[in-house]
């Protein structure tokens, strides 16, 4: 059985200069995930890299949380319509053979 990995949030905040109350605020409006075991918070390894590309939203382009907000929805939408063309691609592909 696998277990995933958890990053500290107090060691995440530490090495990146981070508030605790932005993290928990990314968590708020659902970015993303954090657990709680025995009175520690805890972010998923998986989820290391998404918490990470916030955090360079918000200060690099110095967005506020509405604008990471957007600006996550946009991405996931690109992504999404990125998936839908190389579907559709291979599916014209096979036609075309």
């Amino acid at each position: 059985m696998h277990t995933e990995q958890l990053i500290r949030l107090d060691a995440f905040c530490g090495l990146h200069n981070v508030e605790f109350s932005f993290i928990h605020s990314l968590h708020e409006y659902g970015l993303i995930e954090i657990t709680t075991r025995e009175d520690a918070e805890f972010i998923p390894e998986s989820g290391l890299k998404q918490v990470e590309q916030l955090v360079r939203l918000y200060r690099d382009l110095n967005l506020n949380l509405e604008g990471v907000e957007v600006i996550t929805y946009l991405l996931e939408q690109l992504k999404e319509q990125h998936e839908e063309i190389m579907r559709l691609q291979n599916k014209l592909r096979f036609y075309e053979l």
